[in-house]
């Protein structure tokens, strides 16, 4: 019988040795993986905001067409995505708002960098200051149009995104219309689709051939399949098993750019501070926004109803529902409305997907 046992610590300690070696292997992969882009203080500019609540964490996450050479030069780079992910000190819940990127904001001067002209102080649209002064410029125009204080910023391409989703085993989505889309290209029928990375990342990024062609809907289908994305890595246990987390993680940080001071460590530990975040209080808010009158197919900020969601975030208070809802249909531009299709008879009700 002690022989037995014996055999059986060994045999546990030997295994308790290989998962703690793999750990270590995948974490040390994920720093490896990892690009980094130092953000320096005369980029953001000396006026930046207060951080209200020292132990909240508020996160730029943008995506990215990064399109590199054979040789891995970058030749190009691009934003279609814009979200500001807010944990409070209390991690009991997450909150991330998305910003159209047609929205016309004022945009605050950018200095020049390797890489990036600049950009002069102007009202344009907001997803124009990455592509004329980077993330930096990017980060200092949502901190100078929200006031709320940034901590870090993650930069995700659309490989690290496929990455991630073909990690997770797909996402199950439910599509209320086919869509049919020749630009990206993207065909789904209507219903419940199991989407693999490929055909996740056409349906976030999809816009044209759909009823309007807007960046509102494409917003609401990312934040759809965000929450879909949150429900299956919460539901499959992922975020309390590392043996399953590490290999996403590793999965997704090949093709993520952060700035320095967020680490693996520190990704890992917001990772699983999620663990205590049921889903019901995981909200994905867009900013309110009303039609451009003088620019059709723009969209401008609903100053009051945002500057009271901005403030209620930096300071970690209660946001009036009410603010949340004041958003007005997007105009369609002429062009879209000319050449988009009917709605298909056979799509299933919006009602029927949650």
């Amino acid at each position: 019988m002690n022989r037995l046992v014996f055999w059986l610590l060994l045999i546990a300690a030997s295994l308790a040795s290989l998962i703690v070696l793999a750990a270590a292997i995948t974490y040390f992969a994920m720093v490896s993986n990892i690009r980094h882009i130092e953000v320096t203080r005369s980029e953001l500019g000396e006026r930046r905001p207060v951080k209200a609540s020292p132990g909240a964490v508020n996160i730029l996450l943008v995506g990215s067409d990064r399109r590199e050479g054979n040789d891995g030069a970058l030749l190009g780079e691009r934003t279609d995505t814009i979200m500001l992910v807010h944990m409070p000190a209390d991690r009991h819940d997450l909150t991330i708002i998305s910003f159209p990127r047609d929205l016309r904001v004022q945009l605050p001067g950018c200095i020049s960098r390797s890489g990036f002209a600049g950009q002069r102080a102007q009202r344009a649209i907001i997803n124009s200051s990455f592509n004329a002064g980077g993330i930096g410029c990017t980060w200092k125009t949502i901190e100078a149009l929200t006031g709320i204080y940034i901590d870090h910023f993650v930069i995700i391409d659309f490989t690290g995104f496929k990455m991630l989703v073909d990690a997770l085993g797909g996402v199950d989505v439910c599509i209320p219309e086919p869509i049919h889309d020749t630009y990206i290209p993207l065909d789904l029928p209507s219903g419940f689709q199991l989407l693999d990375g490929e055909r996740a990342l056409g349906y976030v990024r999809v816009r044209h051939g759909l009823s309007n062609g807007t960046d509102i809907g494409r917003i609401q289908r990312q934040q759809r399949f965000l929450s879909a994305l949150a429900k299956k890595a919460m539901s499959a246990g992922i975020l309390l098993n590392p043996g399953r987390l590490f290999p996403i993680l590793n999965a997704a940080s090949k093709s993520v750019t952060t700035d320095p001071d967020l680490t693996p460590g520190q990704m890992i530990e917001l990772a699983l501070a999620m663990r205590a975040i049921s889903t019901e209080n995981i909200r994905f808010l867009t900013t309110p926004w009303r039609d451009s009158i003088n620019f059709p197919g723009r969209v401008e900020l609903l100053e009051g109803p945002a500057k009271r969601l901005f403030r209620s975030i930096a300071e970690e208070q209660p946001f009036n529902q009410n603010d949340l809802k004041k958003s007005e249909p997007a105009i369609t531009p002429p062009a879209e409305q000319k050449n988009a299709p009917a709605p298909s008879p056979t799509a299933i009700p919006p009602a029927l997907c949650p």
